[in-house]
């Protein structure tokens, strides 16, 4: 995973909790809080609104939040949106997939498979499921 596809990651999780509360985050203060570079993240959140994964609104008041319910939004979505793909290992296939050495061939067939696998449990994986409180963690009442 890539920085783009981390702070992407993070940004989003930020915006659960906006979502949860009705209300729009500035990009600045997610940057401030994640600790990611205000102008860096500002072009990921331009990627996430034009994959229609946030909605972004101008003004005083205005930020962004999430296009739809964190439960509808899957990791592996806002990964493609950034990343391409969350696993990319850069073997590049020749027009003559024949010219590869035998353990090129087996590796990237085996490196597919792997991405294949972990997509589906990224794609499994919602942003309220990364959102979800820590277990075995207690409450405390006075």
């Amino acid at each position: 995973m890539g920085s783009k596809g981390l702070y992407g990651i993070l940004a989003m999780a930020e915006l659960v909790e906006g979502y949860r509360a009705q209300h729009p985050i500035q990009v600045k203060d997610i940057a401030h809080r994640q600790k990611i570079p205000e102008e860096y993240l500002s072009q990921i959140m331009v990627l996430l609104k034009r994959a229609n994964l946030v909605h972004g609104t101008r003004g005083p008041g205005g930020g962004y939040r999430l296009a739809r319910a964190p439960e509808t939004i899957t990791v592996g979505e806002v990964m493609r949106c950034l990343e391409g793909h969350p696993l990319a290992l850069g073997i590049k296939n020749p027009k003559h997939p024949s010219t590869l050495s035998p353990v090129l061939r087996r590796l990237t067939a085996t490196w597919e498979k792997a991405m294949e696998a972990a997509g589906k449990i990224l794609d499994e994986t919602s942003l309220a499921d990364l959102c979800k409180p820590q277990d075995g963690t207690q409450m405390y009442y006075i």
